[in-house]
């Protein structure tokens, strides 16, 4: 009887409110439209409207409000609150309650709601840290609100699942929601919306430490703890093995181009991220979150921080011979992911016959080219084009009778070519990965729509069976010998002709 009730009430507020949406002209005033809006700007807007605020009541079942949203325009849409748990607010948009209907649509905010409650929240806590984060709580109400609405159906081609808008953190902004809030997509299966509601929720708490955030770190930890609540599976279908194929791609720069480079850079962003945590803990990601600097400077920052005596360029080395390894036996692990199984499927086959010579190979800013030799020799030679005044990464990688062996350069240094010697007993494997980097520890990031706007250098290199300077040495030798030889056969010649 009870249930009855509530959901005729729910009805009746439905019919009460019958225009959904508003529509609003966007023009050069708007904030949103033409203004960046920095971590700074927001904070000191956020201090000094805060004391004004006032703290709302708790929300309840059946209440409406009237939401600012990008669908894709700047609208005012009405939605109903059918679902309150400990830690969330989740409204619906009206216009999806009257399509799928009250029933279904308060059994999916239910839902959404006891999972956000037992799982989702507290997880977001361990991985990035608490949502209120340098901005403080803008409404007084620990309550999360998860607005479902109807985002594919105005967006089209499934291209915006669910996002975090900055401006309802804003006192000052007049399309302000005035609450920790995101967005999802109303109309998609309940799964597909829990791992999106965990991917926002963890923008929503990174977004409200800083705003200008590298994406390979957001979208890193973001897809990161959608594996950690338990929902591995998805990023690892929809995301992760598109990066397996595809480490060419720029590590820094995050490729925004919808299809499969869109998804390695998630795949990319995630692995990386993951890495990190495997290695340093959930305590080293939230102090990336709460870090001010940005990018790979924030993971210099917070290994300083926590007296590691290593680098960047340092991890990310270790990181893309782990990208191509997996193993955990070795070096205290650091080859390896602790948490996941997951090798680079793509590679370039390198023959028995040396020397083999491969020209003008693309290698683009931190992403990474990977040889496997088939049939190694015990000892062999890399050489290849130092692209100077970038650095190059190299990490040489055997497996002999001994166990694995890693050899890792980070060559600075102002010459032609970079030469690498390699010796080992009975060589079983050998991978040669190589990576155009930075002389130090990069500032920039960014994001780009194409492969090509990523810087890179084309790269000449070979292998040749031995050690090269020690034939160049002996081939030296013979010529000094040979010169001497007949040198001192001309002057013996001309010595005679005068007799």
């Amino acid at each position: 009887m009870k249930r009855t009730s509530t959901l005729l009430l729910v009805f009746i507020l439905i019919l009460a409110n019958s225009c959904c949406t508003i529509n609003v002209s966007v023009n050069s005033t708007n904030p949103q439209s033409n203004q960046i809006i920095t971590n700074d700007d927001l904070v000191d807007s956020f201090v000094s409207a805060s004391k004004k605020l006032k703290l709302l009541p708790e929300e309840e079942f059946g209440d409406q409000r009237l939401f600012w949203i990008n669908i894709p325009e700047l609208v005012q849409m009405r939605a109903t609150l059918l679902a309150v748990g400990n830690w969330s607010y989740v409204y619906m948009a009206n216009d999806t309650i009257e399509l799928i209907g009250e029933i279904e649509a308060i059994d999916k905010c239910e839902q959404l709601r006891d999972v956000f409650d037992d799982n989702i929240y507290p997880k977001a806590i361990e991985v990035a840290g608490s949502p209120d984060g340098n901005l403080g709580d803008i409404d007084g109400d620990p309550h999360v609100t998860l607005f479902l609405a109807p985002l594919i159906r105005n967006y089209g081609d499934n291209s915006v699942l669910g996002y975090y808008d900055n401006k309802d953190d804003d006192p000052y902004n007049p399309y302000s929601n005035m609450r920790e809030m995101f967005y999802v997509d109303s109309e998609r299966s309940v799964d597909d919306t829990i791992h999106t509601i965990i991917h926002e929720l963890n923008h929503m708490i990174w977004y409200n430490y800083e705003l200008d955030e590298a994406q390979f770190l957001t979208e890193g930890l973001a897809n990161y703890a959608i594996d950690y609540a338990g929902y591995y599976s998805w990023v690892t279908d929809a995301v992760t093995n598109s990066f397996l194929n595809h480490p060419e791609i720029s590590l820094l720069y995050f490729n925004r181009e919808y299809g499969t480079l869109w998804d390695a850079s998630y795949g990319q962003a995630y692995l990386f991220m993951t890495y990190l945590v495997d290695r340093f803990g959930h305590d080293f990601a939230k102090s990336l979150v709460s870090q001010s600097a940005d990018g790979a400077l924030a993971i210099d920052a917070v290994l300083t921080s926590k007296d590691y005596n290593l680098s960047f360029n340092d991890v990310y080395l270790d990181w893309i011979t782990a990208c191509v390894i997996d193993e955990i036996s070795f070096a205290d692990g650091i080859y390896g992911f602790e948490s996941v199984n997951y090798k680079i499927s793509t590679f370039t086959p390198i023959g028995y016959y040396f020397p083999i010579e491969r020209s003008e190979i693309r290698h683009y800013y931190y992403g990474f080219i990977v040889n496997r030799i088939s049939s190694p020799y015990d000892n062999f030679t890399f050489v290849i084009d130092n692209p100077y005044p970038y650095a190059l990464g190299i990490s040489i990688i055997v497996k002999d009778d001994i166990g694995w062996n890693v050899t890792q350069i980070h060559n600075t240094k102002k010459s032609n070519e970079i030469s690498v010697y390699i010796k080992g007993e009975n060589i079983q494997e050998a991978y040669v990965i190589t990576s155009l980097m930075s002389r130090d520890t990069p500032s920039e990031y960014g994001v780009v729509m194409a492969l090509d706007d990523v810087v890179s250098v084309d790269l000449n290199y070979a292998f040749y069976e031995g050690h090269l300077e020690t034939k160049k040495s002996t081939f030296n030798s013979f010529v000094i010998i040979g010169s001497i030889f007949i040198l001192g056969t001309i002057i013996l010649l001309k010595r005679r002709k005068k007799h």
